[in-house]
């Protein structure tokens, strides 16, 4: 079996990142070049993998670990906007349309990527122009999450906010497919409070009135949403 830039087997890393929708949708041709151009790194707890404002190196997808992708709002403040576990891909934006990056990506954990870099991306859409759409699908996918993200981000009740962020992740997480099935969300009461801009018992507060309506259940740093849809029921 043919093996990656640091021993990993291909097919075991194809079927990884097929836990996600948008890699499993693509062209199995398509599948195999991006795994054949890409390469492996570990980042350590903290690490920074791309940074905000900078030239894109590449996109990437998380192999084993989590990636948080921040935003800087004010010097020295950042602003959580999601938890990327393994499957995730992230940096496309910039490498879609050679703009500096958006977001940085700083691992949350100790961290296994698969980087696809930006010559390596170049060269796949220019000997098949076609395979662009399958990456811009991704892009366009993410653009509609976010911009629905900041129209909830806006309402002025809390709870709104929560239910319509928790339905965005659980959406962001299934690559923007429209898919109702339970999730798991790797977000502890703090992280959850900074998104949503209250304090942790203002959200601690909120989950409680989730799990006693059946739409949410709490555990340890995560929370599983049981049905997305029904969270934006009403808003």
């Amino acid at each position: 079996m043919p093996e990656d830039a640091d021993g990993t087997a291909v097919g075991t890393t194809d079927e990884l990142l097929c836990r996600g929708p948008w890699f499993a949708g693509l062209p199995r041709p398509l599948r195999e070049r991006i795994l054949a151009a890409a390469r492996t790194r570990t980042f350590e707890k903290g690490e920074v993998i791309g940074l905000e404002g900078c030239t894109p190196a590449g996109m990437s997808a998380v192999l084993s670990g989590s990636v948080k992708l921040v935003r800087q709002v004010h010097e020295g403040d950042e602003s959580l906007l999601f938890i990327g576990e393994p499957g995730f891909w992230f940096g496309e934006f910039a490498v879609l349309t050679g703009e500096r990056t958006l977001v940085s990506a700083i691992a949350k954990t100790r961290t296994r990527v698969l980087m696809l870099p930006k010559r390596a991306f170049d060269c796949i859409v220019e000997d098949d122009p076609l395979s662009y759409r399958h990456f811009a699908t991704l892009g366009l996918a993410r653009a509609s999450i976010f911009l629905m993200a900041y129209t909830h981000a806006s309402s002025l009740e809390p709870e709104a906010r929560l239910r319509g962020q928790l339905a965005l992740l659980s959406h962001l997480k299934h690559d923007g497919h429209d898919v109702d099935a339970a999730v798991e969300l790797p977000y502890s009461q703090t992280e959850l409070a900074s998104i949503v801009g209250v304090s942790r018992q203002t959200i601690n507060h909120l989950l409680r009135g989730l799990v006693a309506k059946g739409l949410i259940e709490q555990g340890f740093g995560r929370v599983r949403v049981l049905a997305p849809r029904a969270l934006l029921a009403g808003l």
